[in-house]
């Protein structure tokens, strides 16, 4: 790479010094991918490619892969490395019953792209795809592309995409996008949806562009996952330190994790940003958490963090949490401050 890798890792904006050990078992790995997975976003921000390279890298490190002469390139060997959707995501549960499994791959100006699967679940969609080229990626080197969704013919956007890289071997990356849909509330996605996606330039590094055409059509549904979701409606709502109204709606529940949705009332007469965090346990005393990954103005959605606290325990019946809160840039997850009572959701 042309930048030295400490830079990037300074513009990325992770800061190592907030990594200690507290309640959870090996929360500095823990911590460390939260914030980096966080800083993948790819919404209102600049100098996104050597971001995602960052993150990636210590995403790397962490789960402790290696970097040796043994990969080869080989287009019949992208079969064989990527990892499913739930893996990649650390779930404890097969997605066979709700993912679309795809396994094509397009190849344009040296570089093959394989679209492996996805699952669409309400208004997220998650896309795994792995990346290569007969050219050797360096440590801290990872291919990612840039994407147009299409559902039903129609172009949407995402309002903020996520995700997460991994290095298979010398020459692929693997690629898990988490597109947010949340600007489609007006569309229908019941039933079976044609969804079209089509990547126009694949980079390494912002200064790395290969322009060219990666299309996927296919057919995808929500209807089985959403059929098994378990939806609680809640009616709880607390303020924060720079005046910002929380509300929380509605708890889901499925086979890919669980969520919170809200909306917040902007009462804030200061400039000031804050990271929204509940912390708890379940009623067997495991510890529970959820962050944001998501958000608009207006409106929020927490998702369980397993990076955190391991996936929930299948058994625990009930989620007795507590609202946080901390400035974006100033505090580490420990510093946040208690901003609202202690409340339970029935779960089962």
């Amino acid at each position: 790479m042309k930048n030295n890798i400490y830079s990037v890792l300074n513009d990325a904006s992770i800061n190592l010094d907030e990594y200690k050990k507290e309640d959870f078992n090996d929360i500095e790995k823990k911590l460390l991918k939260k914030n980096i997975r966080k800083s993948i976003k790819k919404s209102r921000k600049q100098n996104v490619g050597r971001k995602i390279i960052a993150a990636a890298a210590i995403i790397t490190v962490l789960t402790g892969m290696s970097f040796g002469n043994a990969g080869v390139y080989a287009i019949s060997k992208i079969n064989l490395f990527n990892e499913s959707i739930s893996s990649f995501l650390g779930i404890e549960k097969n997605l066979e019953d709700y993912n679309t499994v795809i396994n094509k791959s397009v190849t344009d100006n040296g570089v093959t792209v394989k679209l492996n699967e996805v699952v669409l679940d309400d208004n997220e969609l998650l896309i795994s795809t792995n990346i290569s080229a007969d050219r050797i990626l360096k440590n801290y080197e990872f291919w990612y592309g840039e994407m147009t969704l299409y559902i039903n013919n129609k172009e949407v956007k995402c309002t903020g995409e996520s995700g997460s890289l991994k290095q298979l071997d010398n020459y692929t990356t693997q690629q898990l996008a988490e597109c947010d849909l949340d600007l489609i509330k007006d569309m229908d996605l019941s039933g079976n949806l044609n969804i079209k996606i089509i990547y126009s330039k694949m980079k390494i590094d912002d200064s790395d562009d290969i322009d060219g055409t990666w299309k996927f059509e296919f057919k995808t549904s929500e209807d089985k996952l959403k059929f098994d979701t378990k939806t609680v409606n809640l009616d709880y709502e607390f303020d924060i330190q720079n005046g910002d109204k929380y509300i929380f709606e509605k708890y889901t529940g499925n086979a890919l994790g669980q969520k919170i949705y809200g909306k917040t009332i902007d009462n804030s007469e200061t400039k000031e940003t804050y990271n929204i965090l509940l912390k708890g346990y379940d009623d067997l005393g495991n510890k529970v958490v959820f962050d944001i990954p998501r958000g608009t103005k207006d409106e929020f959605v927490l998702k369980y963090d397993n990076l955190l606290a391991g996936n929930i325990n299948e058994k625990a019946s009930k989620l007795i949490l507590t609202p946080y809160a901390g400035k974006n840039t100033e505090q580490s997850i420990d510093q946040y401050e208690k901003v609202g009572d202690e409340f339970t959701i029935n779960i089962k």
